[in-house]
């Protein structure tokens, strides 16, 4: 069996014998922060201890290149375990969500996966392989300083990340605007309460709480069908995914679909339109006070503050009631009446005539029609919105008129998603607290938002929530994590490290290639 060979032999058994040890262990030993620490420590040193004295390649095969690659994607299978699998979460929910795997997920303990035997032994594993491969290159010298000062910030950044395990706290802080002070925080793990408390080091009152909303606007909302659970019954229900601004680009929709707004109307009307037609009714485009409308035989168009109305009847109308001035067309007679209290006063009806200064202008007269509409808009401020959305749907054209004030969705995939054009107003941008933290005669006021967290005596304060039926509710995570700031030095070092060995370490070998230590080969990579 050649050198390789008994290597990747050693890796694998080194790999799966971690795992499996751990396996069958945290059968009595549960998950935790405690056990996560403890066991990878203790681990990691017996594996050192047993690579000096077990005769073979062990320290060498632990500081090798295929080793470490071997560790790396085997720790990356269980990144990818922990993300698809939901940590932490009471067993009823696994049941719920899992079905039948949600038994073996709760046997194998992959619901605290982080915290697990088998994850501890690779880390262990992981801890083994680094001080090994640092052993192998003792003593330090300028040629391998970058390589010792990387290997320290990896030590250093895995201290940091036990000692946030085991020491970190994140609780939740429920505040009333108006004064109210917390002495405590009510300790949370993985969102949900364990009612457990921690006592704060500081008061903290909530002075202020201000909610910040967006600008009215309107957007095109994307609505899918979901099946959710309320009061204990399930139901379907639509919730928004995603939504886009009112403009005239093609948006590509889930399944292939894809729409557009092909016109938008930002204060909406409707208006009338009459066109020549073989058979119909008569039609008599009149414009009264600057404004085009037609009219059917029957129909009265009046100014809004009532002093002047045009009705148009085959014979001669009668005067519709509330308006100081009519004009009374009598398509029969061909006559246009003015009629006003003191009197009536008539003449021809013809195409162009203009009567009362120019108020009243009779300009086309159609003896057959078609009555039609007309989109238009008012002007440009957004007082009634709507828009026409062009939706292509396998293939398949049409255009539907959305108006926002009456918002209706456009039903797409036989109803299990839809389009709707919509108003947002009093959307949430931002929630604000503003706090005053005290601890002895240290004194500080702070505004805490989303994005921007306040740290005062080892605990930083997020803002996380709000009650939009209580205006006076701030809801804030607090965190002490006394092991990130070393996490953070760990990762300056290995930084500095690298490009030590990169930049600094060719220099002092004069460009060319140092020869491993006896005992060692090239793949050592640690």
């Amino acid at each position: 069996m050649s050198a390789g060979e008994r290597e990747a032999r050693l890796t694998t058994l080194l790999v799966f014998g971690a795992m499996t040890i751990g396996a069958v262990a945290q059968i009595w030993i549960p998950p935790g922060p405690t056990t996560l620490v403890a066991a990878t420590g203790i681990a990691s040193l017996v594996v050192l201890g047993l690579s000096f004295v077990v005769p073979g390649r062990l320290r060498t095969t632990l500081s090798g290149f295929r080793f470490t690659s071997s560790l790396l994607i085997t720790l990356a299978i269980f990144a990818i375990l922990g993300t698809l699998i939901l940590q932490g979460k009471p067993a009823e929910l696994y049941r719920a969500r899992y079905g039948a795997v949600a038994p073996l997920i709760l046997a194998l303990r992959f619901d605290d996966i982080f915290h697990g035997l088998p994850y501890a032994g690779l880390m262990a594993l992981f801890g083994a392989a680094i001080l090994a491969s640092a052993t192998l290159r003792w003593p330090i010298s300028a040629r391998r300083a970058g390589f010792f000062i990387a290997h320290v910030g990896l030590l250093i950044s895995g201290a940091g990340a036990a000692a946030s395990s085991m020491l970190s706290v994140r609780g939740r802080i429920d505040l009333f605007a108006g004064g109210d002070v917390a002495h405590q925080v009510r300790v949370t793990r993985n969102g949900v309460a364990t009612g457990a408390y921690e006592k704060l080091p500081f008061e903290l009152r909530l002075d202020q709480f201000d909610l910040v909303n967006y600008e009215t606007e309107y957007r095109v909302g994307y609505y899918e069908k979901t099946r959710i659970v309320r009061d204990g019954v399930a139901m379907d229900d639509y919730r928004l995914k995603t939504s886009f601004d009112p403009d005239l680009a093609w948006h590509r929709l889930p399944q292939g679909d894809r729409f557009r707004l092909k016109a938008i109307y930002p204060d909406f009307e409707q208006v009338a339109r009459l066109t020549p037609a073989a058979e119909g009714p008569p039609a008599l485009l009149v414009t009264l006070a600057g404004r085009p409308q037609w009219l059917q035989p029957g129909e009265v168009a009046g100014t809004p503050d009532g002093s002047l109305a045009v009705a148009f009847g085959d014979q001669r109308p009668i005067p519709p009631p509330g308006y100081a001035t009519t004009v009374l067309v009598s398509l029969l007679e061909r006559q246009v009446i003015v009629h006003r209290a003191d009197g009536d006063a008539a003449q021809p009806l013809t195409e162009g005539l203009a009567l009362l200064g120019g108020a009243v202008r009779f300009d086309r007269l159609l003896p057959h029609s078609a009555r039609g509409a007309v989109y238009q808009t008012r002007g440009r401020e957004w007082r009634n919105p709507a828009v026409v959305v062009e939706t292509e749907l396998n293939g398949r054209s049409s255009e539907t008129l959305a108006v926002a004030a009456q918002p209706r969705g456009i039903f797409l995939r036989d109803g299990r998603a839809a389009l709707v054009f919509e108003k947002r107003d009093q959307e949430v941008k931002a929630f604000l607290s503003h706090v005053t933290a005290r601890q002895g005669d240290d004194l500080r006021r702070a505004v805490i938002s989303v994005n921007d967290p306040f740290e005062f005596g080892g605990w930083t304060l997020y803002q996380v929530n709000y009650n939009p039926d209580d205006p006076t509710y701030s809801g804030l995570e607090a965190v002490r994590d006394p092991g990130v700031l070393w996490v953070f030095v760990g990762f300056v070092l290995i930084c500095i490290g690298v490009f030590y060995m990169l930049y600094v370490e060719p220099r002092l070998r004069g460009g060319g290639i140092e020869r491993p230590a006896p005992g060692t080969t090239s793949a050592a990579t640690l």
